[in-house]
Formats: structure tokens, C-alpha cells, sequence
């Protein structure tokens, strides 16, 4: 490490990591000697990377100033978290978005330092009106420590908001009607900023202003835009956090999923530190940190606690077959009712016909190239997606459509041959979904490494189940879910 010229906070921290048995961070003390710390003004707070020299800690002196000791305590170890950390962090299969992806990793970092480091050693960093700047998991969020798992989550709650927001302005845009009816006549000036409207429809929020004459009707409320409060209506701020001790169960001081959805549509989003790219290949990056924690290691600094925080930030397995069987639950499966007078209702009301249920339908598409040939995964993803009353429309492609089956048991499933091995083009079986079966919801495996896909033309849901890679898709249809499973072979 270079330890000349380096902030002096940042110099007691490695110190008192290195040499208060209180503390009792001594590895990760060790860690930052293999950093080299870079002065840079124009970083505005903190940011980490790689580089083929090593290691990198870029820091903002004034930034760093304006903290306390504790405070910077927990910002270097939020950076040595983030070297440490070895999930994805680049987005050139395009599997995570960028920033959603960032938002992810400082959630669990910061979960796992409140939760595993001292607080007489570390405190949470907080901005110029006392709110903590570091993000935590949100309370709501019931899934485990798993990168994978929270990003998946977050994705879903953040196409949530989205949805809402749509709806949100297609509201606003039936009460331009107001304007000028009498009911709404003013002006709203702000950012942000939504108060208490008094008699005469005025309010003032925590960073704008709304301003109104006349009556106000029941959606627009006669106010500005909302500030201080998340696209719900919500304070943006406040006890929405998972506790991490989980000892008082009181939840932790955090910005809202909404707020945290807004400012990153608003192009921010960085709420603690910067994340900068590396300057090396993922592979290359994950084999220098390696390096050194296998040195440290084997000086015994990794024994106890410290081996506890690397397995929550090292890469855990994900449990794909619970994914795939919700997500094959939620998108795939389904019964269809039909009215019958052969079935009383259950109430048995003389007259009412009841309902019986008719066997889902769905299509399954199996890639069966020679990159997949042998590896035995069509045969486990079959067995997740398969279930009694299901009823499956099964096709084999590899640069066509080779056969289709219309399988009613597992028994009949188990005596289809694999014909295929040849190479990988999925479209003339989508296409023939389209022409053929689009009335049914389908599941499509494969290696990933297929043409660009067109779904737009699709009716039904889709799941994707791909190993290694995702697919290429160049239009969906809006109703597509995609699950890369990992390749161990």
C-alpha cells in the first residue's frame, strides 16, 4: 500500500483495524495494504477499482473532512467490501442494469457492516441533514443475503413503481381538463414539494412549492410536485430498513424503494460513493483479489468472524430450482374454468352451474445444439417444468423445428428421443409458437447462445431458461422472464 500522503482518517482507520485487539479487524487492516489510495478532488466522495496494478482507493479529502471518525471507518470498509464482493459487476451480457445492480451491492455491504463490525468501530455516514447516506435492504425484501435474489426483487419492485408512474400520468394528463374550469388555477414551481393544501388550495413541501386558486379536484389536489415524500405518497425517508442485528427488530433509517426508483430515473442514485469501472477483465479482477485474500489466509487472518462477512459477501449459489418453479408457477401454470352444468357449483345452489377445471396447455421448447448435447441439463430444467396435469405442446430445435409432440405424461415425456445436436437458430420455433399453438404460455430451453430473438408477435408469457449466457432478444412482447442459470460443466 501506498501509505504516504494518504488522509489522516483514512491512515487511523487502517491503523486501528491493524492494531486495536478491540476492533479486531486485522485482516482487513492487512487488505488495504495491498491498496494503493489516490487523492482525486473530482470523485466528490469515495470510489474503488481495479486496474492491471492493482488495486485502487480514490478519495475526495473535503469529503472525507466533513465526516467523522466512525463515519469514515465505515466508508473504508465500504470500499473494501466492494474489492471483496465478487458478484457480477459489469453488464456486458446485459443480465443486470448498471445501476440497479450498484444499488444492490451497497445494500447488502452496508447490511453486512452494521450487522458483523462493531459500532464503537464504525458509524453510518450521514448527509447535511442528518439522513444516512448509505442504503440498506428494505424491510419489505424477505429473501435471502444472495445478490441474485435482492436484484431480482428490486427489478420487480422497481418495474412496480414504473407501472405506477404511467398511471400516475395518465391521471394528471385527464386533469389538464382542470386548468382553466375554475377547479384548478395557479401555478406549481419546485423541483419538488408537496404540503398541506389550506382553504385556498395552497401548499409547501420540503423542496418545492404548489400554489393554486379556485377548488381543487380529487386527483390533482391542487398542490406541486411531491417532495419529502416517494411517488406513493410516503415520507422518502425514514424506518423503511431490515434491521441486520434482527435483535430489537426496530428497522433502520433508509430512503424509501420509490425514492430510490426516482433518483435513479432523475440520473443519480449514488448515494455514499461513486462506482467506476475497472480497467481489467472481470475474470482478471476476481483472480487479483483472490490472490491476496489466499495470502492472507494463509497467515490465519481469516479464522472466525472474518470468514463469517466473507461467505455473506463472497458468490453464493443461487437456488435456481425454487426461482424456476416460481417462476413456472406464476407465468406458466394455470387452470382454466369453464362453466358446466355436468359439476354443481359449491355452494350448491339448485340452478347455478359450476365450474370445472380444464388442463393447462403450454408450449416447451427444447435448444438442442451441440453446445447443450450432454450436459444434462434438459433433462433437469424438464423435470422442474413438468407436472401431472399439464398438458405440453414439446418441440426440438436447432436450426429448425425438427419435431413437435403433444406430451400428456411423464412417462410419454421420458421416451422422446433427442434428435438434434446441430447448431443453434430458436426463431423457426418461435415462429412456429406463433402459427401454431400462440394461445398458449411457453418455456424455452436452451444454452444461450442463439440468434436474436423476436417475441413481439407472441401472445402468450414467456420464460427463458438458458445456461451460461442469456439470450440476445430483440423484441419482446412485454410478457418475457429470463433465468440464467449457471454453467458448472
Amino acid at each position: 500500500m501506498v501509505v504516504k500522503n494518504i488522509h489522516e482518517k483514512l491512515l487511523n482507520s487502517i491503523q486501528t483495524m491493524l492494531i486495536d485487539t478491540k476492533v479486531n479487524l486485522p485482516y482487513y487492516g492487512e487488505f488495504n495494504l495491498h491498496i494503493s489510495f489516490h487523492e482525486q478532488d473530482s470523485i466528490g466522495t469515495c470510489a474503488v477499482n481495479v486496474t492491471s496494478k492493482g488495486m485502487n482507493f480514490f478519495y475526495s479529502p473535503k469529503f472525507l473532512e466533513d465526516m467523522s471518525q466512525k463515519e469514515v471507518n465505515f466508508i473504508a470498509l465500504h470500499e473494501d467490501f466492494h474489492l471483496l464482493f465478487s458478484h457480477p459487476r459489469r453488464t456486458i451480457t446485459g443480465q443486470y442494469e448498471h445501476k440497479l445492480s450498484n444499488i444492490a451491492q451497497d445494500m447488502i455491504i452496508n447490511h453486512v457492516i452494521w450487522e458483523d463490525i462493531s459500532h464503537s468501530f464504525v458509524e453510518i455516514p450521514k448527509n447535511k441533514d442528518g439522513k444516512n447516506m448509505a442504503l440498506f435492504i428494505p424491510k419489505e425484501y424477505t429473501g435471502k443475503l444472495i445478490f441474485e435474489e435482492l436484484y431480482e426483487w428490486l427489478k420487480e419492485e422497481k418495474d412496480k413503481f414504473q407501472k405506477k408512474q404511467k398511471e400516475g400520468k395518465s391521471k394528471n394528463s385527464e386533469c389538464q381538463s382542470c386548468e382553466g374550469s375554475g377547479k384548478k388555477d395557479g401555478k406549481q414551481k419546485g423541483e419538488s414539494g408537496k404540503g398541506q393544501k389550506d382553504g385556498e388550495g395552497k401548499g409547501q413541501g420540503g423542496q418545492g412549492q404548489g400554489e393554486g386558486q379556485g377548488e381543487s379536484c380529487a386527483d390533482c389536489d391542487g398542490t406541486g410536485n411531491e417532495g419529502g415524500k416517494d411517488a406513493s405518497g410516503k415520507p422518502s425517508y425514514g424506518p423503511y430498513g431490515k434491521n441486520p442485528s434482527g435483535k430489537d427488530g426496530s428497522p433502520i433509517d433508509t430512503w424509501s424503494t420509490d425514492q430510490i426508483f426516482q433518483d435513479l430515473e432523475n440520473g443519480t442514485g449514488e448515494y455514499l460513493d461513486k462506482h467506476i469501472g475497472d480497467d481489467v477483465p472481470e475474470e482478471m479482477r476476481e483472480a487479483m483479489v483472490r490472490d491476496v485474500m489466499d495470502r492472507l489466509a494463509s497467515r490465519g487472518l481469516s479464522a472466525g468472524n472474518v470468514e463469517t462477512t466473507l461467505n455473506k459477501l463472497r458468490k453464493q449459489r443461487k437456488d435456481y430450482l425454487k426461482e424456476i418453479k416460481r417462476s413456472v408457477s406464476n407465468m406458466i401454470f394455470g387452470h382454466i374454468k369453464q362453466k358446466t352444468i355436468v359439476k354443481p357449483n359449491r355452494r350448491q345452489i339448485a340452478g347455478l352451474k359450476g365450474n370445472r377445471k380444464i388442463k393447462t396447455k403450454i408450449n416447451v421448447g427444447l435448444d438442442t445444439s451441440g453446445s447443450m448435447g450432454g450436459s444434462g441439463t434438459f433433462e433437469r430444467v424438464l423435470s422442474y417444468v413438468y407436472q401431472n396435469d399439464i398438458e405440453i405442446n414439446f418441440m426440438e430445435s436447432d436450426t429448425q423445428v425438427n419435431w413437435v409432440e403433444k406430451i400428456k405424461s411423464k412417462k410419454q415425456l421420458a421416451s422422446i428421443p433427442i434428435k438434434g445436436l446441430g447448431g443453434t437458430c430458436l426463431q423457426p420455433m418461435i415462429d412456429y409458437i406463433v402459427e401454431h399453438h400462440n394461445d398458449c404460455n411457453s418455456v424455452l430451453l436452451t444454452d444461450g447462445y442463439t440468434d436474436s430473438l423476436d417475441f413481439s408477435k407472441v401472445k402468450g408469457r414467456v420464460l427463458i431458461i438458458s445456461v451460461g449466457v442469456p439470450c440476445p432478444i430483440t423484441r419482446s412482447n412485454g410478457k418475457l422472464k429470463q433465468i440464467c442459470i449457471e454453467n458448472t460443466h
